[in-house]
């Protein structure tokens, strides 16, 4: 197929720095990076005190749905089962070790030159 296809947007840029800037500290320009994103979308301002990492979950789901990899955010922020438990109403299935997948028992018995563990929450029974 010889078509373009966008794997980032502007907003998702903005986004992902305004949590690295949210992870220093600066809240300030966390709330600047998010307004560009806003702005564009005729969304209101914020200032520093309303940015916190679930506003910031929030606002990526209002921009980015249905083009982000959620769950590579939700682990990515240590809130896959928070998330999960809090807006998902067959959350009884999620357990702590579902922040990660299992590894494929192909790829651990590939590994011949040192121990290869599964995944916390995966091992034989």
């Amino acid at each position: 197929m010889n078509k373009d296809r966008i794997k980032f947007r502007l907003a998702e840029i903005y986004l992902l720095k305004a949590e690295a800037q949210l992870k220093q500290g600066d809240k300030e320009g966390a709330a600047k990076s998010i307004n560009e994103v806003r702005k564009r979308a005729g969304a209101s301002q914020i200032n520093a005190n309303d940015v916190t990492e679930d506003f910031l979950l929030d606002e990526r789901i209002r921009e980015l749905v249905g083009e982000e990899l959620r769950r590579l955010t939700l682990v990515r922020f240590g809130k896959l089962k928070e998330r999960v438990v809090k807006y998902n109403y067959k959350s009884d299935h999620m357990k702590d070790h579902h922040q990660l997948w299992p590894i494929p028992q192909t790829v651990i018995d590939s590994n011949t030159g040192a121990e290869f563990p599964q995944n916390p929450g995966y091992g034989k029974k």
